[in-house]
């Protein structure tokens, strides 16, 4: 009897969110639509990224539903900040226009449990939040075949450039790659700057390339960074 009445008591207590979105329309928009009725209870609403980590430590929301492209702000960076400033208990869905397949896989490995395009009727946003708030995930299908097609595409380049440098060599190029210098790099991989170096020219030399921003350009085209 007592489980039946914490359940019910559970399934009439609202969903509390931050809402995040640098247009005042589309803010708006969120606010009216889901404080239509009781499900739903809107703590903050924010249009910039300032005082995001305080209002999230403050309030302490179910469920955060952010746009990605805040001006100013790397959005994957802002989503690690948020898990962190929810203390990974807030569950992050993300409302936005545009994704790129980059940026999806990034928002999948960073553990947001929902994606919705802005595009996508109005009626899916009450349904995604009632799933992600459940414990399930809710990730827009073109979104979820873009990435899956890049970690495809990237699986399948990383294991033709396995085919021609060893591991040490992989981590090495991949640190290169994302703007390290040899020093730095040494310093990561735990050997000595002259190692890396020696590393460095037997990776050129197996790529066909002559310097470092060869190697960027060349991981970069190929999803690898």
């Amino acid at each position: 009897m007592l489980n039946k009445e914490l359940q019910a008591a559970v399934s009439t207590q609202s969903i509390r969110l931050v809402l995040v979105d640098s247009h005042p329309i589309a803010l708006l928009g969120l606010n009216t639509l889901l404080t239509s009725n009781h499900e739903f209870e809107i703590v903050a609403s924010l249009n910039t990224e300032n005082q995001i980590v305080e209002t999230i430590k403050l309030t302490q929301p179910d469920i955060i539903l952010m746009d990605f492209h805040l001006p100013g702000i790397e959005g994957v960076q802002l989503v690690q900040d948020v898990q962190i400033a929810g203390g990974n208990t807030a569950k992050i869905v993300i409302y936005t226009a545009a994704l790129s397949k980059t940026e999806t896989c990034d928002l999948i490995r960073a553990g947001v449990k929902g994606i919705l395009l802005k595009e996508m009727p109005i009626s899916l946003i009450r349904q995604c939040l009632r799933q992600v708030h459940a414990g399930g995930e809710w990730l827009e299908r073109r979104a979820m075949r873009s990435a899956f097609e890049q970690i495809l595409r990237r699986e399948s380049e990383l294991q033709a450039i396995s085919a021609q440098l060893s591991p040490r060599e992989i981590n090495l190029a991949t640190l290169i790659a994302t703007g390290h210098n040899n020093k730095s790099a040494a310093r990561e991989l735990r050997i000595s700057e002259g190692s890396a170096r020696v590393y460095l020219n037997r990776i050129y030399s197996k790529l066909h390339i002559s310097n470092r921003l060869q190697l960027a350009l060349l991981f970069k085209d190929k999803g690898l960074v």
